[in-house]
């Protein structure tokens, strides 16, 4: 298949099936309400949706894989670990934060530099895995999917302002949203 083909493909599926993600922050006074069996299975569906995008994310870089400077390689292999750890270090924070409606809200650990450390972790790794594999349609996947996480982070954001009120106004107006001291 073409890579612009391949490229056009992945992008759509990342755009539409992060939505999906999207839609269920927009209805997370629902999720809140749902037994555990429940938000067990919207959080199956998410990793899902999160693990088939790597997949198909990692097919396109192998699919235009471009000879570049061996430091770049490592810059971006370097680039990647730095994401993988900001998204497992967002993960221990949380825990099990995510199943407890009402809880403390959480502002230690990397939620003290960026407010959503995951996503961060997730536009780190994949442009860092951009630059290693030296491809043009990497990295513009990678814009794109920072302008997707921060469309989903904004719904995520009102239903925090929420269930935290102004705990979390506070928190918004002290920690940056995605890149810290960027955006």
């Amino acid at each position: 298949m073409n890579i612009y083909i391949e490229f056009i493909f992945i992008t759509s599926y990342m755009f539409i099936t992060y939505h999906i993600i999207a839609l269920k922050y927009k209805k997370s006074r629902i999720f809140s309400g749902n037994s555990k069996k429940s938000k067990l299975f919207l959080v199956i569906i998410h990793f899902f949706i999160v693990i088939t995008n790597i997949i198909l994310y990692f097919l396109l870089l192998l699919n235009d894989l471009s000879p570049i400077p061996y430091y770049f390689s490592v810059l971006g292999i370097m680039i990647f670990i730095f994401g993988i750890f900001m998204i497992s270090w967002g993960i221990y924070t949380l825990r099990t934060a995510v199943f407890i409606p009402g809880s403390k809200l959480i502002i230690a650990g990397p939620y003290k530099f960026v407010r959503h450390p995951m996503y961060f972790g997730g536009i780190t790794g994949a442009f860092g895995l951009a630059l290693w594999a030296g491809t043009i349609p990497g990295a513009i996947y990678s814009l794109i999917l920072a302008v997707v996480l921060s469309h989903i982070s904004d719904a995520e954001e009102n239903d925090l302002i929420v269930r935290f009120g102004d705990d979390y106004l506070d928190y918004r107006k002290k920690v940056r949203k995605l890149f810290p001291h960027l955006i």
